[in-house]
């Protein structure tokens, strides 16, 4: 399957989790989607939300200037 990227740069909450689940309900199951943001709040929030919707985060990472969430859709 296909790896879906989302970029929330510059976006401040709630806006990453909103387009984070608005682009989660439109990909088939067993998609990935890779958010790229920026933002500590932004960071938690996003992968706050997934865990709290039962999402599974294959990978999360975060340096000073940016951070990857990679989620599958289930």
């Amino acid at each position: 399957m296909s790896v879906e990227k989302l970029d929330v740069k510059g976006k401040m909450c709630p806006i990453p989790v909103a387009l984070t689940k608005r682009r989660l309900a439109e990909m088939q199951t067993g998609q990935t989607l890779e958010i790229t943001g920026e933002g500590e709040l932004e960071f938690d929030n996003i992968q706050r939300w997934l865990k709290n919707n039962e999402y599974k985060i294959v990978k999360a990472s975060k340096n000073d200037n940016e951070f990857k969430i990679s989620v599958t859709k289930h």
